[in-house]
């Protein structure tokens, strides 16, 4: 009496409390429960007498093994596990069940009991972050520590960049992979992961050869369901060849900096030879217009003197010709006149002495008056030819400012391009 009671008491607890469905033992359904209905979105009377098959995908229920899993729980042999099963309108579900064979007292399976559970969203998160570990593992190198840091597992792409078996690694310390100067910089380098916080970055390592790799790389905490940090998992790539290129980039740049410097300093020399350059011929051209100025007054002196000198020449021309008329005037006076005549001789021969010296210096006078005239046009071409050196000194002065300009964009360029390529 007490077994039928707790027998009918139990079924009706796993009806109203869980998803249940039961079968016969070749797997045809007797009977569900309504939330077993409600996870397969389906009414009993449209399931009722079918075959366990019409959750399943068609190919799965054509292998052998799904035959066999009935003859099993037929021979009164239980199965627990996940299992990917479809509604009606092919929507996919997944349960976490456990299939229990009911026997009589004689051993004989009257029927079979499925219990389940559906987690459809935590599988397929699971499978998303499976997918997701695969996809790291197959592109990245990943490499498990505990929170002490000692090695628990490597793959295969870290055995490559390392250039380690993994039988060698297990159970080593991180610290086989280091500069010795790394954890004197980072001394607290595993108890911060073992606390709990994420570490990212550039790190120099040595392979199996001793040779550096640069490895890009994240170092995650892994925590239990108490929060307490379990294990540190890293995942990184090989950027060796990267860091390589722009340390050579670096170099390269470090010479055109140094030369656009040296390009920068010549122009700024040549800037200022040249301002000297430009104030010489100010102060050459200056001092040309003082000298023509002064050249403009002596040939003015000279035109002054040639005045003179015409005013004397009439002058000793009158004197003579009054010598001449006193000469005769001294004959006709017979030797009265002798005395006078003696006079008038000797102004004659002053008159004749002064007209010789006035063409002389009339002679003199031409002759500067020639080398004034000669001497400024030479001052001129000198003045043409001062104006156009300056204005050739102004146009290189303009180049050599667009030069210097340039250079210094380069400069700025090749700055920007240093920042851009930092290791």
């Amino acid at each position: 009496m007490y077994n039928t009671f707790f027998n009918a008491s139990l079924y009706k607890a796993l009806l109203n409390h869980t998803a249940c469905i039961f079968f016969t033992p070749q797997g045809v359904i007797k009977h569900a429960s309504q939330s077993f209905l409600e996870v397969m979105g389906c009414r009993l009377q449209e399931i009722k007498g079918q075959h366990h098959r019409i959750f399943c995908d068609a190919a799965e229920t054509q292998r052998p093994e799904y035959q066999k899993f009935w003859l099993s729980l037929a021979a009164g042999k239980s199965h627990h596990g996940r299992f990917r099963r479809f509604k009606e309108d092919g929507e996919e579900v997944w349960l976490e069940a456990t299939y229990l064979p009911i026997c009589t007292r004689m051993g004989k399976v009257t029927q079979i009991l499925k219990i389940a559970n559906e987690v459809t969203k935590s599988h397929q998160e699971a499978r998303h972050q499976d997918a997701l570990l695969h996809a790291l593992h197959r592109s990245m190198a990943v490499i498990e520590f505990t929170p002490e840091g000692d090695i628990l597992d490597v793959n295969q792409n870290f055995e490559k960049v390392m250039g380690y078996r993994k039988e060698a690694l297990i159970g080593k310390h991180h610290s086989m992979f280091c500069r010795p100067d790394f954890y004197r910089q980072q001394p607290r380098f595993w108890q911060s992961l073992a606390s709990g916080e994420f570490n990212k970055g550039r790190f120099e390592r040595v392979d199996a050869q001793g040779k550096t790799v640069w490895l890009e790389a994240t170092y995650n905490p892994v925590e239990d369901e108490d929060g307490n940090v379990i294990e540190v998992v890293k995942f990184a790539s090989n950027i060796t060849p990267l860091v390589e290129k722009a340390t050579a980039t670096t170099g390269t740049i470090s010479s055109a900096q140094s030369s656009t410097s040296q390009i920068e300093q010549t122009a700024k020399d040549s800037l200022s030879h040249l301002d000297e350059m430009v104030k010489g011929a100010e102060q050459a051209a200056q001092t040309l217009a003082q000298a023509q100025e002064l050249i403009d007054e002596l040939h003015k002196q000279s035109q002054s003197i040639n005045k003179i000198t015409d005013s004397i020449a009439k002058i000793a021309s009158q004197t003579n010709l009054l010598s001449l008329n006193a000469a005769v005037e001294a004959a006709r006076a017979g030797e009265q006149g002798r005395g006078f005549a003696v006079v008038a001789n000797e102004v004659r021969q002053l008159a004749k002495g002064a007209t010789e010296a006035v063409a002389q210096i009339t002679q003199v006078l031409k002759d500067n008056s020639s080398l004034v005239e000669r001497t400024t046009q030479s001052m001129q071409q000198v003045i043409q030819q001062g104006k156009a050196s300056q204005s050739s000194v102004s146009e290189i002065d303009t180049i050599v400012n667009k030069i210097l300009h340039d250079a210094r964009n380069v400069a700025n360029s090749i700055e920007q391009l240093a920042a851009d390529t930092h290791v």
